[in-house]
């Protein structure tokens, strides 16, 4: 059997290494010119994901992506603020959980570790055209062409593999947009974090329909295992940072956003925070413009038939079929699950046990009970950010937040606990 995947993302890269270990021919086709040419910041891996990858990767491989990732005291609550960065509210995190909290680049670092050989980069899919045998051939941009006996997309949001299947693209934009930045954290920007970050991330939310995402993001001080035990394969850690999401409605973002350099998108994240607590938008400024990016969102129905195509020698996993925004931090976690339960699937056919057809309708059918909850979650806070963009939400919002602040301060203080 050999399987062709299309993108090296954290759900392609885990399904690669999975089928590998199940000796399972595998060729990962990648758009981007190397591992390191991807966009993005820190990434939230849940216990699911984390058993997952216990499963699939080697034990020392997998003690380097603890040596890289801060664990649980990283993430010991989610707050609610406001844009003053009053806590409204928190939800503490059940520490019996495994989690993982890691960037972006260093995963997928490691995802892509010991698969050179199955690995091509600069290779941008075109097209596919199955064949009578049950077979598939993967087209790209330069004329090459790759057979194989399943054809997997896990090329994210705006798939070709996906879009080809279904006829249409699979997920549509969410009407929010955002900005991201990263804040290198030392003597000078380190006294300006909010203190409501030290127990995990905050969501804040404010006068027309804005709201920011804000973590610290510092795997070196708190790594899940002490880095220099990762000998076979070596820890990779990034240095800390604010790391930082600007959300509005598409209408909110003055002019062309897209066309922007990180400096001018930090001037604009500036503008839209206007009225904001101090020392956040202080941090924002002292943002590095290399970091800096325009995201706008997209998300698929989760009401929808996430796959709607027959079962057979193509399918797709990840934000291919149900893109999610980033806001509920669940979607790498998702496609790493889908990674798991295809692989675990092809590993059943390639034992003789089922079909490529009968692993693909069981993959397909078993992510749909659990991925529309991923992407419901997810959508939630653009819920906030829609209702607070109007007249009437921006008065609601300059009038209950700050009430709202002081209820929660007032209760703590009556209480002596936390709200949650």
């Amino acid at each position: 059997m050999k399987v062709l995947i299309i993108g090296a993302g954290m759900g392609g890269l885990t399904l690669a290494q999975a089928l590998r270990r199940a000796g399972i021919e595998v060729a990962v086709h990648e758009r981007d010119p190397a591992v390191e040419a991807t966009g993005g910041y820190r990434l939230h891996l849940d216990d699911l994901a984390c058993a997952a990858l216990r499963r699939h990767l080697a034990p020392d491989h997998y003690q380097a992506l603890l040596g890289s990732s801060a664990g649980w005291q990283a993430f010991r609550r989610f707050a609610v603020a406001d844009h003053r960065m009053r806590l409204l509210f928190a939800e503490p995190r059940e520490r019996a959980l495994e989690t993982l909290m890691i960037g972006r680049i260093p995963l997928r670092r490691l995802l892509a570790h010991g698969l050179d050989d199955a690995l091509r980069f600069g290779a941008e899919f075109t097209g596919h055209r199955a064949h009578p045998d049950g077979t598939v051939t993967a087209h790209f941009a330069d004329g090459s062409t790759d057979r194989g006996d399943l054809l997997v997309g896990a090329d994210g949001v705006g798939s070709r593999v996906a879009a080809a299947l279904a006829g249409r693209p699979t997920s549509a934009p969410a009407g929010v947009s955002g900005i991201a930045g990263r804040t290198p954290l030392d003597g000078r920007t380190r006294p300006l974090v909010p203190a409501l970050l030290a127990e995990g991330p905050a969501l804040a939310f404010g006068p027309g329909g804005i709201g920011m995402f804000v973590t610290v993001h510092d795997p070196a001080a708190g790594a899940v295992v002490d880095p220099s035990s990762c000998a076979g394969v070596p820890a990779m850690l990034e240095e800390p940072a604010l790391i930082w999401g600007l959300l509005a409605p598409d209408g909110r973002f003055p002019g062309r956003p897209r066309e922007l350099d990180g400096a001018g998108l930090i001037r604009v994240t500036g503008v839209l925070l206007d009225g904001w607590d101090g020392r956040l938008r202080a941090l924002v400024r002292a943002g590095d413009p290399a970091t800096v990016a325009f995201f706008r969102f997209h998300a698929a129905d989760p009401a929808a038939d996430l796959t709607p195509w027959s079962a057979g020698a193509v399918t797709a996993l990840g934000d291919a079929v149900h893109a999610m925004p980033p806001t509920g931090g669940r979607a790498a976690a998702t496609a790493i699950r889908d990674a798991d339960l295809l692989a675990g699937e092809l590993a059943r056919a390639h034992a003789g046990e089922s079909t490529v057809p009968m692993a693909v309708h069981r993959y397909q059918s078993g992510m749909a009970a659990y991925a529309g909850d991923a992407i419901r979650t997810s959508m939630q806070p653009l819920g906030w950010v829609h209702r607070l963009a109007g007249p009437v939400g921006t008065g609601l919002a300059r009038l209950s937040l700050p009430a709202l602040a002081t209820a929660a301060r007032l209760g703590r203080r009556v209480t002596g606990a936390r709200v949650a």
